[in-house]
């Protein structure tokens, strides 16, 4: 939702940056790995219930996931492998995250918020998936909720505002697995009606005789 909201509005903005980061030599896939690597400081922070470092890092490594789409296309370095591997590696970033969460309230011998961040990180698992899988049936499948920059959102928002981290971890829990179903759904509905095969039309013929004769 939000990212089909915002979309590229934020290249303006980025452009000077881009070129700075062009002329220092950074490339595209380099700012990636950079995001990542937040991120996965971000979730040692979170880990450790160091709220404050973890909001911070998953603010900066927001800027480079923005930056790195913007100096590709900039720079007319934009690729198929490279949004493959953008792909790849924020599945990487978001579920870093949730693994920190989950740390922290194993810590705290939370069972319940630990059952929680499992069943995040299976819907953030799911979510990307399921689009991916139903693009291969339908044209599109963009349904949802509970997509990347709603749940980072959330991560943040929980991060800096602790007392609501707990209605966060309920919100994704729920809110993933949600969108999962409705993806689901939709692709069911927006597939074509397949028509059964010969073999298939002569047992249920066969079936529809046995049926008269008793």
């Amino acid at each position: 939702m939000l990212k089909a909201k915002i979309g590229d509005r934020l290249d303006p903005f980025l452009i000077g940056t881009s070129n700075l980061i062009q002329r220092i030599g950074l490339r595209p896939n380099s700012l990636t790995f950079i995001g990542l690597g937040l991120n996965g400081l971000a979730s040692w922070a979170l880990a450790e219930g160091e709220w404050l470092q973890g909001s911070s890092l998953i603010i900066l490594a927001g800027f480079f996931d923005i930056l790195d789409g913007a100096v590709a296309r900039n720079c007319k370095e934009a690729s198929s492998f490279g949004s493959f591997l953008d792909s790849v590696v924020d599945r990487y970033s978001d579920l870093s995250l949730l693994v920190g969460l989950l740390i922290f309230y194993s810590r705290q011998g939370n069972v319940l918020y630990q059952v929680l961040v499992g069943l995040s990180i299976m819907g953030t698992a799911l979510v990307p998936f399921t689009r991916a899988k139903a693009e291969s049936l339908i044209p599109q499948c963009n349904v949802g909720i509970m997509e990347r920059p709603e749940r980072i959102l959330l991560i943040f928002l929980g991060a800096a505002v602790v007392s609501i981290m707990p209605i966060v971890i309920w919100v994704l829990a729920i809110g993933t697995n949600l969108t999962v179903i409705h993806r689901v759904l939709y692709t069911r509905r927006q597939m074509p009606r397949e028509k059964p095969t010969a073999k298939q039309e002569g047992k249920s013929l066969e079936i529809t005789e046995k049926s008269s004769v008793l």
